[in-house]
């Protein structure tokens, strides 16, 4: 009985998990679509900006409002399956994704991860420093701003029914005491002490005489 609500249980956890993970693993509907699986790396490194539409995505490193449109400076990282950008150190270069309306500087605050969808339109040299870096340069058509990640707790979970099959057992917890080296001393133990019992005499009990017995008889 107990093995067959296990497995029940097993199956239940497995399938949630699946389905937990297949829907994280979607992306957002504005972010599908067939895309050149180029790089702003490679883009920069090539000299060429070839009109094809790619989807790019990292973290924000500053926004640029002028009259006739609103460029991001975006620091490019890989992309999950779900199009939302990696964390790490992994980097593929920087680039400019620029569009006609309005982008909102404390929206779209640096350190904030976004995925953009655009066309490659140029190459734009930039001052970082004293360094002049070569931007690649997206007419942008989407910007899909992520929400902050927060920290996740872990949740360990024990089996309440720890039988596997049929006359196996398992342990779903072990604890680890370390051993100290050399030969430990038996701990002391005292003996018990006995009960106290506190002794007194006994009192003496007084009989009444009784009249004209001159004190040989006595109730």
């Amino acid at each position: 009985m107990r093995t067959s609500t296990s497995r029940r249980l097993l199956t239940c956890s497995t399938l949630l998990s699946t389905a937990l993970l297949g829907a994280c693993a979607t992306a957002p509907e504005s972010l599908r679509g067939e895309f050149a699986e180029l790089t702003p790396a490679q883009i920069a490194g090539s000299g060429e900006a070839a009109a094809q539409r790619v989807r790019w995505g990292g973290t924000v490193l500053s926004v640029r409002n002028s009259e006739q449109n609103s460029c991001f400076e975006v620091l490019s990282r890989p992309l999950r399956a779900n199009a939302r950008p990696k964390t790490g150190d992994e980097e593929q270069g920087r680039f400019l994704a620029c569009f006609a309306d309005f982008k909102d500087p404390k929206v779209f605050e640096p350190g904030r991860e976004v995925t953009v969808i655009g066309s490659i339109e140029a190459i734009e040299p930039v001052k970082v420093d004293a360094f002049e870096y070569r931007y690649p340069k997206l007419a942008g058509t989407d910007v899909y701003l992520w929400p902050v990640e927060q920290p996740r707790d872990t949740v360990y979970v024990v089996d309440p029914f720890p039988f596997y099959g049929y006359g196996y057992y398992y342990y779903p917890t072990y604890y680890h005491v370390p051993r100290r080296s050399g030969t430990a001393a038996a701990p002391e133990v005292s003996a018990p002490q006995q009960p106290r019992v506190l002794e007194r005499e006994p009192t003496p009990l007084s009989v009444p005489e009784l009249p004209g017995t001159g004190g040989l008889l006595r109730r």
